[in-house]
């Protein structure tokens, strides 16, 4: 179940927007004038699927609808009185009708009440205490003249305030039990199911935790990140070739006994395509050993090897296999930066993550120089964290929302952006949605784009 349109309606208590997303390519393109709500839309899908509800307390609208590519729709309608701002949920099908569409209430911003109910019961207080402050001073005038009529004033006053007070008590305990916030199951499930990531501008620095002062430099966090998948990648490589190894004297016995039917050209077709992929994952960073990965061919002198090698070459590809798909990964990632770069070279280290290295520039050993990644401009680094997020942070099916990927990037590299995208989701199968104002980000691929449009 994905995405296939969003709905809203008054956004801002003006804009009525429809986002048919593109099934066929797997990329939208949302432009428009400032101030129309591209930004929002992509942060509202964003919220809803985070459980973020006090994103929607603050924002103003009448209500989103969600279409989704099995027909459902869900709609997240908002009431907000003097008091107390609430979010509900229902659920309706283009397929098949419901017959009664049901509103779960999601949220309450009970912080917002309970601050708008303080603020009011404060203010009476305050009125109360100038007006027992004007009245104690009338009091002083007649006090001798009249004992017992200031003292049951008094107490009326005091028995006043106590009201108050327990007016304010019971108030909060009305709103306690209204809550009823029972979003429904297929609600909770449903959302479970659905990934979505939003890659907003702020992309090179990120705070380590939420409110924190302190920053971390997030092409530094996606480098150690790397590194840690290749070295899960190589932890499942040795699982697999501790168990391989163990059994391997029996099957060898077995292969021996029962013969091959491989002949001498398929086996040497089958060592090539060992020997290759070998390289092809050492080339990614991998600690693949490559030093026996030159294998000779046989002849038929040599009738003897074929089952021996033919349960080596089998064997080694199982011992490969946990480093396909981050491989293809890695590749993709690799052409794509560095057809970007000038002058310099991306390159994966199992022990170090991300390594540049000048095209131009060697050291006195006549090696090209490492470039530290503190000294690539913003538009490579934003470019380097951007597609990292979409190749690495994404899954089949995920939903990348990513808010205008044209920041600091020079229109050459803009205009690669969207057929770069196009390689992305063949391997990934991602739906991606895009805000913009670049026309070049756009370039020829006007058919994919979705216009916001204000109030003519």
């Amino acid at each position: 179940m994905k995405i296939n349109r969003v709905k809203v309606k008054l956004l801002f208590g003006i804009f009525n927007h429809d986002i048919i997303l593109n099934e066929e390519s797997g990329i939208t393109i949302i432009i428009g004038e400032n101030g129309l709500g591209k930004t929002m839309m992509l942060e509202a899908i964003n919220a809803l699927f985070h459980k973020d509800y006090a994103f929607f307390s603050r924002l103003e609208f009448d209500e989103f609808e969600f279409f989704f590519t099995n027909g459902e729709i869900w709609k997240l309608t908002k009431l907000l009185d003097s008091e107390i701002c609430s979010l509900s949920i229902s659920r309706d099908s283009l397929i098949k009708r419901v017959k009664k569409v049901t509103k779960h209430k999601i949220y309450q911003d009970t912080d917002q009440s309970s601050r708008k109910i303080a603020i009011r019961d404060r203010k009476r207080m305050i009125e109360m205490e100038i007006m027992e402050m004007e009245m104690m001073e009338v009091d002083r005038n007649y006090h001798f003249h009249n004992e017992r009529a200031f003292y049951e004033d008094r107490l009326e006053r005091e028995l006043a305030h106590r009201r108050m007070m327990n007016m304010r008590h019971h108030k909060r305990i009305i709103l306690e039990d209204d809550m009823n916030v029972s979003p429904p199951k297929w609600f909770l499930d449903s959302i479970k199911n659905i990934r979505v990531k939003l890659i907003e501008t702020q992309r090179i620095i990120t705070a380590k935790e939420i409110g924190s002062d302190s920053y971390v430099n997030n092409l530094n966090k996606c480098s150690q990140e790397l590194k840690n998948m290749i070295e899960i990648a190589t932890r499942k490589s040795s699982i697999v070739a501790s168990e391989l190894d163990s059994t391997y004297p029996n099957r060898l016995v077995k292969k021996l006994r029962y013969g091959s039917r491989d002949t001498f050209e398929e086996l040497n077709t089958a060592l090539a395509k060992l020997d290759d992929r070998r390289k092809l994952f050492s080339q990614s960073g991998f600690a693949v050993k490559i030093s026996d990965s030159d294998l000779l061919q046989i002849d038929e002198k040599q009738k003897n090897l074929v089952n021996v090698l033919k349960l080596y070459i089998d064997d080694s590809h199982q011992k490969l296999d946990p480093f396909d798909e981050l491989s293809k990964k890695i590749k993709l990632f690799k052409g794509l930066i560095n057809k970007r770069f000038k002058h310099k070279n991306l390159e994966i280290k199992h022990d170090e993550g991300l390594v540049f290295r000048s095209t131009v520039v060697k050291n006195k050993d006549g090696n090209y120089v490492t470039i530290p990644s503190s000294k690539l401009s913003s538009g490579e680094q934003n470019e380097l964290i951007l597609f990292y997020k979409l190749i690495f942070n994404s899954n089949e099916n995920d939903m990348i929302l990513i808010d205008e990927p044209e920041l600091s990037l020079h229109i050459s590299w803009q205009n690669k952006f969207i057929q770069d995208l196009k390689e992305v989701t063949s391997i990934n199968d991602v739906s991606i949605v895009i805000a913009t104002h670049s026309p070049d980000i756009i370039d020829i691929n006007w058919d994919l784009k979705v216009e916001l449009k204000g109030v003519e």
